[in-house]
């Protein structure tokens, strides 16, 4: 993921009638249902904190964001829908030991809806795992996570839905001080009109494995419908999550970085370990879909 220049990309509407419905008569609404919205920071070694907001009249339905730059010192420490889902914030902070400059991009996919979406959050300030779960009969079609914890001693591994699109899991490994963890799930109601079959589904990448960081995995390709939130897994010593990049009528890509690798090369715990190649790191990525037919 390359940093882009602050921008706002138009997506031309599909036949998603049953799930986004313009909020006045259509003469009246002379913008897409459906944007994607993005900003980028500056570039220095100073913590970030980017905000993007939607278009007047729609809702926030997923947050992305990334880190360009890092050689794996800077973490992701937020993605995060705000409580009116009208924006989100993404933050990034450095490690005591990275001495690098780097930005952030944030990006939202914002949507015109009958009825609005709803955020859930869900908080932890014991261990490393929380969940966000949709009300009935609500779907999740977007998520986030904020992790107020000192980045020196916590990384975010798994931001992910389940398969149901339901609820969403949140992820950090690391030990000592603690701080509160928090899960986001985007909650909206989806109908079928008359002659219109809706499919909504967890869409999942082929896994990239290996020593080399940093990784980017990408979700298989379709050819109809949208994606909207993406999130990710990674495992591998001293692993994170890095990035989450928001592809609408794509097939978007999630990137995963490891503390004090070099591009391209192992991490030194792993060359001294020994580690098997059935062993090696490993990051996948998920998506929340909707694909429709008539």
């Amino acid at each position: 993921m390359k940093a882009a220049p602050t921008t706002r990309v138009i997506v031309a509407v599909a036949v998603l009638g049953a799930v986004l419905a313009p909020a006045a008569p259509a003469a009246a609404v002379p913008d897409p249902l459906v944007t994607l919205e993005q900003q980028i920071s500056g570039t220095d070694t100073a913590p970030k904190t980017v905000v993007v907001s939607c278009p007047k009249d729609s809702w926030v339905f997923a947050v992305g964001g990334w880190v360009n730059g890092s050689t794996g010192g800077v973490l992701l420490t937020r993605l995060e829908p705000a409580a009116d889902l009208r924006s989100a914030t993404v933050s990034a902070r450095p490690r005591s030991d990275s001495a690098v400059a780097f930005s952030v991009v944030a990006q939202v996919v914002c949507a015109r809806t009958l009825v609005a979406p709803t955020r859930v959050g869900n908080t932890t300030t014991q261990g490393g795992a929380i969940e966000a779960a949709c009300p009935d009969p609500t779907v999740m079609l977007g998520f986030g996570f904020a992790m107020d914890r000192r980045v020196d001693n916590w990384r975010l591994d798994e931001l992910a839905p389940d398969s149901a699109l339901a609820r969403v899991s949140v992820h950090a490994s690391g030990s000592g001080i603690g701080g509160a963890l928090t899960a986001y799930a985007i909650c909206h109601t989806v109908s079928e009109p008359p002659g219109a079959l809706i499919n909504l589904y967890r869409a999942v990448g082929i896994p990239v494995t290996g020593p080399a960081w940093p990784k980017l995995a990408t979700l298989l390709p379709m050819d109809l419908g949208w994606t909207f939130g993406v999130g990710a897994t990674v495992s591998g010593a001293g692993s994170h999550l890095a990035g989450f990049q928001l592809r609408p009528f794509g097939e978007g890509t999630a990137r995963a970085d490891s503390v004090g690798a070099l591009p391209g090369l192992r991490t030194p715990s792993l060359v001294a370990s020994g580690m098997a190649a059935a062993e090696d790191p490993s990051l996948t990525t998920y998506g929340a879909r909707i694909g429709t037919f008539h």
